[in-house]
C-alpha cells in the first residue's frame, strides 16, 4: 500500500476530515510551538472571592538591566487556572491581580500576587532547558505589592502603545465550570477538527476546560460529557434532547483532542477537583464517546483509585477503542508530522498497556457501549462501525472491567442519535441517581 494510500485512510479513519496537505503544515507548526516552547501553568486559588476581572501576567523582566523583554497575560475564570508559553526559560516573572476599577492595569491596594523564591523574594520561575514545565500556586491578597522597578519597566516597554499590541498572546484561558452555550461558536465541529490538528494553537485561541449551559444548581446532578478525537460539546446535542434537565446538570469537557491523552486526563482532573472543592457535589455521572472514553478512564483513576474521592460511580462509553486504532498505527509510522495523540491511540502504546492497571469495577460501574454497524474498509477488520474495529470496542481488559456491555446496530456517530442506545444510557443515569 503507498504512504499516501495510507495517509488518506488513516485520516479518513480517525477524524473523517478530508485529506489535505495544509492540515500537516498546520500540525509541523504547531508541534514546533510545543516543542520549543516553555511551559507555565498555575492556579491563583482566591480568583472567585473578586467580583471583578482577575488577570494572570508572565513578564521577562531581566531585573540587572531592569529592561522588560516580552509579557503575556490572560483573564481568569473562577477556577483561577492559567497556562503562558515562553520563549525563554529566563527571568520569567509571574504574578495576578484583581482589577478592582476596572481599567486594565494595576493599581495602588489591588489584591495583587507574585511568584516568589524560599527566602520571600519576588523572583523568576524556576526554567531550564532539563525541566521545560513549572507549576504555580498563589493567592491574592491587598498585603501584596509588585515591585515598584518592574511597573516602571512595563511602561518604559510598552512606550505608549496599547497593551494588546505588545503581549504575546500565547496565555492560555482555562475554564472551570464557565457558562456558555451549546452554539456557541467555540463548539463548532470545525473547531474540534482545529483541536485535533493544531492542539496548541487551539488551546490559545479558544481555551479549554469544563463548560456548564446553566448556572450551578445543587438540587441537579451533574453530568460530565467528553467528547472523543475532532469532536466538541454540540456531538451531543442529541443526548441534551433526551436528558431531564430537571434532574441533571450537562457538563462538557472541551479539549483539543490533539493532545496527549495522559494530559488531557490530569486537566480534567485538575478542573473537577476544583469544582468540588467550590460546590461540594455529592455525585457525577461521566459520559464520553470514542477516545473520549480513554481519557475519562485515566481521569477517573486518577480521581477516584488515586485521589480517593467517593463521589463518581457512573461511567458511560460509547464506542471507545480500547484497544487503540489501526490508523493510528498507521499514522504515526507514515504521516509527515504525527499528531500527539495518535502515539497513544497506538495499538501496544505504553498509554493503552497501562490503562486497565488498576479496575474500577467496585468501585466506579463502567457500561460500555459498542456499535456494530460495519463499513467497508482497506484498514479495519470486517467488524467495525465505520471507524473503530468491534475487537478494539471489546478489548478483554475492558469487558472483564465493565459492569453492563451492549451493542447497538449503528455507525460511530450514529450511535450519539441513537434512541435505542441513548434511551439505555439514560435507564443507567436514572437507576444509579436513586
Amino acid at each position: 500500500m503507498s504512504q499516501l494510500r495510507c495517509l488518506r485512510l488513516l485520516v479518513a479513519a480517525l477524524c473523517c476530515l478530508p485529506l489535505s496537505c495544509a492540515n500537516f503544515r498546520k500540525l509541523g507548526q504547531d508541534l514546533k510551538l510545543i516543542r520549543d516552547e516553555y511551559r507555565i501553568s498555575g492556579t491563583v486559588g482566591n480568583t472567585s472571592e473578586h467580583d471583578c476581572p482577575v488577570r494572570a501576567i508572565v513578564v521577562e523582566w531581566d531585573r540587572g538591566s531592569n529592561k522588560v523583554f516580552s509579557a503575556d497575560l490572560v483573564e481568569l475564570t473562577d477556577g483561577g487556572s492559567f497556562v503562558f508559553l515562553v520563549k525563554s526559560p529566563l527571568h520569567q516573572y509571574v504574578a495576578a491581580h484583581a482589577d478592582r476599577n476596572r481599567d486594565g492595569r494595576y493599581n495602588e491596594g489591588e489584591p495583587f500576587w507574585i511568584h516568589r523564591d524560599a527566602s520571600g523574594v519576588a523572583a523568576p520561575v524556576p526554567l531550564d532547558a532539563s525541566g521545560r514545565s513549572v507549576r504555580l500556586k498563589g493567592l491574592l491578597t491587598t498585603a501584596e505589592k509588585p515591585p515598584k522597578e518592574l511597573l516602571g519597566a512595563i511602561a518604559d516597554a510598552i512606550g505608549g502603545r496599547e497593551y494588546s499590541q505588545f503581549i504575546s498572546n500565547k496565555g492560555v484561558r482555562f475554564a472551570i465550570g464557565e457558562k456558555a452555550e451549546l452554539d456557541d461558536p467555540r463548539f463548532a465541529a470545525t473547531r474540534g477538527g482545529d483541536g485535533l490538528w493544531t492542539p496548541a494553537t487551539f488551546a490559545i485561541q479558544s481555551g479549554f476546560g469544563i463548560y456548564f449551559l446553566e448556572d450551578y444548581d445543587p438540587s441537579k446532578t451533574p453530568v460530565l460529557f467528553v467528547h472523543g478525537a475532532a469532536g466538541s460539546p454540540q456531538d451531543w446535542r442529541p443526548a441534551m434532547e433526551k436528558i431531564d434537565r430537571k434532574r441533571y446538570q450537562p457538563w462538557f469537557y472541551y479539549y483539543p483532542s490533539g493532545m496527549r491523552l495522559d494530559s488531557a486526563a490530569d486537566a480534567l482532573n485538575e478542573a473537577v477537583g476544583s469544582l468540588h472543592a467550590r460546590y461540594r457535589f455529592a455525585r457525577l455521572h461521566v459520559v464520553a464517546h470514542s477516545m473520549g472514553g480513554l481519557v475519562s478512564r485515566r481521569f477517573i483513576q486518577n480521581n477516584v483509585l488515586r485521589d480517593g474521592n467517593p463521589y463518581i460511580n457512573t461511567f458511560i462509553t460509547f464506542s471507545s477503542p480500547w484497544d487503540g486504532h489501526e490508523a493510528a498505527a498507521m499514522g504515526v509510522k507514515y504521516a509527515p508530522e504525527v499528531v500527539p495523540s495518535w502515539r497513544d491511540m497506538e495499538h501496544g502504546s505504553d498509554f493503552l498497556d497501562h490503562l486497565f492497571d488498576q479496575r474500577l469495577k467496585g468501585r466506579v460501574a463502567h457500561h460500555l457501549f459498542y456499535g456494530h454497524q460495519a463499513k467497508r474498509s482497506a484498514l479495519l477488520p470486517a467488524e467495525n462501525d465505520g471507524t473503530v474495529s468491534v475487537a478494539s470496542q471489546l478489548r478483554k481488559a475492558a469487558v472483564s472491567d465493565a459492569v453492563s456491555v451492549s451493542g447497538f446496530d449503528e455507525s460511530h456517530v450514529s450511535i450519539l442519535t441513537s434512541r435505542e442506545a441513548l434511551g439505555e444510557g439514560l435507564r443507567i443515569l436514572n437507576a444509579a441517581n436513586h
